[in-house]
């Protein structure tokens, strides 16, 4: 038989043990949630490496550094190879511009990705076209970049690589990976955009739209 002074003490254990169970669980360790790469969507020459980070987010909203515990891979290992510690090595052999898929595993957790982009070198020339340079307004305009490597006559389609320089963003949006632009529905009439692409520091002709 408990004792009142036993009984009393083995309820306060077994409160206390309820509260924990409620708040914490026990207190189980958190448990990892997701994974991001960084830095993401780069653009690097076959000249440097890139280092690429993973970042874990666990339950209880922490995050810790992943990068070298998670299974790195590259899509593509003739664009580019990754190694263990995420230090992404772009091929020798690359010509032009290639894009790899890198993704980081790590359990059952849905891997994290990102697309590297590698080009050969400092394009000698870009030459930017668009679908049409008199849009009207709430249309789309393509835009198409095509760049010219060192030792290549061949020109190589670095729409989704280059940087845009727009000269009226109210009027007409255009997103960095992404070669169709949208012209405001509100764009005036005669309205002049002009666009251009740039690329390793490298600039192509200028494009002017006029709304119509």
């Amino acid at each position: 038989m408990c004792s009142s002074k036993q009984k009393l003490a083995l309820s306060a254990t077994l409160l206390i043990l309820g509260l924990a169970a409620g708040c914490t669980g026990f207190f189980v360790n958190p448990t990892l949630s997701s994974l991001a790469i960084g830095p993401q969507n780069q653009t690097i020459t076959n000249s440097r490496t890139l280092q690429l980070t993973a970042t874990g987010t666990f339950s209880d909203g922490s995050t810790k550094d992943l990068t070298s515990k998670v299974i790195w891979s590259s899509g593509t290992p003739t664009c580019a190879t990754i190694n263990s510690t995420g230090l992404l090595t772009p091929a020798a052999t690359v010509s032009g511009v290639c894009n790899t898929t890198v993704s980081a595993a790590f359990g059952t957790i849905t891997p994290a990705t990102t697309t590297v982009s590698v080009s050969a070198g400092t394009p000698t020339s870009i030459t930017l076209t668009a679908s049409t340079t008199t849009p009207a307004p709430n249309s789309s305009v393509t835009f198409k970049a095509l760049a010219t490597f060192p030792n290549s006559s061949t020109q190589q389609d670095i729409t989704s690589s280059v940087t845009w320089i727009n000269s009226d963003t109210t009027d007409l949006t255009l997103t960095n990976g992404s070669g169709t632009g949208t012209v405001s529905a509100s764009a005036a009439a005669s309205t002049a955009i002009n666009v251009a692409a740039s690329f390793g520091g490298v600039n192509s002709n200028t494009v002017t739209l006029t709304v119509q």
